[in-house]
């Protein structure tokens, strides 16, 4: 479902979809629910397409998310990708990141903050 949200937007928008672009999609919505870090996509990319670089991967991802197609976050200091564009929260333990959604919790952080809350890490021992 994400996959063919992503390329119904990418299209709209006036976007390629260039084999990279394409496999990039592809691979985000078999793995995007894990939470992958940059790197291990790249690595997924460069299977198929040995000389994609980091900056291409950075860049279209970055496009990704300016059509509100996923977040990024740190964890560890990897940029990792969040696809859930809804405000939840994060329950992160031993480098496993579940989602986790309580729209209670949510309202009362955005309260007591007085900002809207898109994603809130919460690291789990």
């Amino acid at each position: 479902m994400w996959k063919e949200k992503a390329i119904e937007r990418l299209k709209e928008s006036g976007y390629k979809l260039t084999p990279q672009r394409l496999k990039l999609v592809e691979i985000l919505d078999r793995i995007g629910d894990e939470h992958p870090s940059l790197k291990d996509i790249l690595n997924e990319i460069k299977a198929e397409f040995p000389t994609m670089s980091f900056s291409t991967l950075y860049s279209n991802v970055l496009t990704l998310r300016e059509l509100g197609l996923l977040e990024l976050f740190s964890l560890d200091g990897e940029t990792r990708v969040e696809l859930n564009t809804e405000p939840h929260i994060n329950l992160i333990s031993g480098g496993k990141v579940i989602d986790f959604n309580d729209p209670e919790i949510i309202e009362r952080i955005r309260e007591k903050t007085g900002r809207n809350v898109k994603l809130v890490n919460v690291l789990v021992e």
